[in-house]
């Protein structure tokens, strides 16, 4: 019989309003696993995961794409992309819907990681309603 590890979820947050004035999770948004207020994301349990993106309405702009990465801390501060360079998805996502992707490269992560994001198009373009599901192993 194999032996399965059970998958962690390690960030749930929802409702949130994303657009060019900010870039990541940030320290005003609670996880809503665990209480905690922060951006940070303690992803040491686990050494790979799925970070899973909805965006529950239809983006405002022109040519809106929403672009969601992972990133993990070094022990110098430095944050190293560990998802698809492109997005997690491997796309941007331009319409309301649901992408996911892998948030490890085949790396060990670190204590720390951040989801981030890039929203790119013209006429203020915002993604609202986006949340996000953050599982490891």
């Amino acid at each position: 019989m194999p032996n399965f590890t059970a998958t962690q979820e390690l960030f749930r947050a929802d409702g949130l309003t994303l657009n060019s004035n900010s870039d990541s999770v940030t320290a005003n948004i609670t996880n809503q696993v665990n209480g905690a207020v922060g951006g940070l994301i303690d992803v040491s349990s686990v050494s790979n995961g799925l970070l899973v993106v909805n965006v529950a309405n239809a983006p405002t702009g022109t040519s809106p794409n929403l672009a969601v990465f992972f990133d993990v801390r070094d022990a110098f501060g430095n944050w190293i992309l560990t998802s698809n360079p492109t997005a997690i998805s491997g796309a941007a996502l331009g319409f309301a819907g649901t992408v996911a992707g892998n948030i490890s490269t085949g790396y060990g992560l670190t204590y720390n990681g951040r989801i981030r994001w890039t929203v790119t198009g013209t006429g203020s373009p915002t993604f609202t309603g986006v949340s996000f599901s953050l599982y490891g192993r």
